[in-house]
């Protein structure tokens, strides 16, 4: 068994690589689940993870904030958002059980800034996944 934020992160890593509607707008091989700086684009990168205790005396439950980093070559917002809306509807409600945690997704949040360079738009999407440890469950 892992850790909560670990089975929300593959989930999602699964999802998107697995959906040819992303697929058209990035390869799934420049969908990264490490530590990478962009050196190809469009990509998504797998971002930080929060993950907040939300325990009851019945269930062991946590909420997990879960990041993804769209990077795109151009000046404007254009693809980064297209790519921004296809990953939100993959993933807002996906809804899966990983490595003993069922997970439900929504989202939370997307900001997009200018890379100083002006070459670059980034994208930073945030979802919020509920998550129940369904092993611990005594």
């Amino acid at each position: 068994m892992s850790e909560a934020s670990l089975a929300a992160q593959q989930l999602a890593v699964q999802a998107l690589r697995q959906n040819t509607g992303i697929d058209s707008l990035v390869p799934h091989e420049n969908i990264f689940d490490r530590h990478a700086r962009p050196e190809v684009f469009p990509c998504i990168l797998i971002g930080e993870a929060q993950t907040v205790g939300d325990d009851i005396d019945c269930a062991d439950l946590s909420e997990v904030y879960l990041t993804m980093h769209i990077w795109t070559q151009e000046n404007t917002f254009s693809e980064c958002k297209t790519i921004a809306g296809a990953v939100r509807r993959v993933l807002r409600d996906l809804s899966d059980t990983r490595d003993g945690f069922a997970c439900d997704f929504s989202f939370e949040s997307a900001n997009f800034i200018r890379d100083p360079s002006g070459e670059h738009s980034h994208g930073i999407l945030t979802f919020v996944v509920q998550v129940e440890d369904t092993v611990g469950v005594i």
